[in-house]
């Protein structure tokens, strides 16, 4: 689906073809890096990359980004995405345009994800894209993708994705409209501030890539994130300030072989992914204060309910926003009424709570 673009680069650029003709360009700031950086989406333009990471967005929202890939004006491409969450399932959309008179892309893509049981979620997403070269016409093609996350305990999370599952050919050229690959990440996150993830991804006709990511939040205002990609070798920065429901995201990506890339976007709704730390001595030395299971939902804090697995900082803010404004709840079942509540989460909330 990203070929257009890229065979371009190759006609344009004095850079060897099997470098050239597959390099990747991520819509995205924050998803420069490959796989690994997939792991922690901060924006609904995560969908194309990984339709998984729907499930992981803390809420729903809207996002427009723009690119200049490998410093060529003829690639420029902006792209608008948006997200909805209703208990179990999240769903979203994006669209993408690149190109210039001699050469144009349109990329459209729609992805699902729904979690199966706590701590574990799936997704689907289709994309199909429509190329136009000047001298070779127009081809349309398709490509299935899916998807897994999961967190087997709070501060460990990883994902897997396999491309281009289905694929339809790239107009009549005989190609396949997308190449197939595996893709696989692991991360951690040690602390509430800082998040790391390894990853792997196999494509067809070409050997394996090895990507790294990091990010680090000094400030609530304020994420940086970086990491390398090889092989060839990439490097890869991006820095994100929020500013109440909005973020705003800044991208530079450098390549051994090519020039450099930036992106810029634009992301209201607060969906950012907020994962949950490790916690090896729970209750020691967290200097949180003692929380007695269970509580009554209608007293309690935000910072009660994050107590809670599975439950993050929105989800909680959340929570507590709504009995605000409804009123106490009678039953634990009327949660399911807050926007990124479902059966499932509600089962193990049950658990730690009751409405008095």
């Amino acid at each position: 689906m990203r070929w257009g673009s890229l065979y371009l680069v190759l006609s344009l650029s004095a850079v060897p073809a099997c470098r050239a003709a597959f390099e990747p360009v991520f819509q995205s700031p924050w998803l420069q890096g490959g796989v690994a950086s997939t792991l922690f989406p901060r924006s609904p333009l995560a969908l194309r990359h990984n339709p998984v990471s729907l499930g992981l967005l803390e809420s729903g929202g809207v996002a427009v980004s723009a690119c200049r890939p490998f410093g060529l004006r003829r690639l420029d491409r902006t792209a608008a995405a948006g997200a909805l969450l209703t208990g179990d399932w999240a769903a979203g959309g994006m669209i993408s345009v690149s190109g210039d008179g001699s050469y144009a892309e349109t990329t459209a893509d729609i992805a699902v994800s729904w979690r199966l049981v706590p701590g574990m979620a799936a997704g689907a997403g289709l994309c199909a894209c429509n190329l136009q070269m000047g001298g070779y016409g127009r081809a349309t093609g398709a490509a299935m993708n899916l998807a897994v996350a999961w967190s087997p305990v709070p501060g460990v999370y990883s994902t897997g994705i396999l491309r281009s599952l289905l694929r339809t050919g790239l107009g009549d050229s005989g190609d396949p409209a997308a190449p197939r690959s595996l893709e696989f990440a692991a991360g951690i996150v040690p602390s509430g501030e800082i998040a790391l993830a390894i990853g792997v991804a196999r494509q067809e006709g070409l050997d394996m890539d090895v990507s790294f990511h990091t990010s680090f939040s000094p400030a609530d205002l304020l994420s940086l994130s970086s990491g390398i990609v090889t092989d060839p070798l990439r490097f890869w920065a991006a820095a994100e300030v929020s500013l109440a429901s909005l973020g705003l995201q800044y991208g530079y990506g450098e390549h051994s072989s090519l020039p450099s890339t930036h992106s810029v976007s634009v992301a209201w709704g607060g969906c950012a992914f907020q994962p949950e730390p490790l916690d090896l001595f729970p209750g020691e030395g967290s200097g949180e204060e003692a929380v007695i299971f269970p509580l009554n939902v209608n007293e309690a804090t935000t910072e009660q309910l994050r107590m809670i697995p599975g439950i993050g900082p929105a989800k909680a803010s959340a929570v507590v926003s709504w009995i605000r404004m409804n009123g106490p709840v009678a039953s634990i079942d009327e949660l399911l009424e807050v926007p990124g509540i479902g059966p499932s989460l509600l089962e193990v909330m049950s658990e730690y709570l009751t409405a008095e």
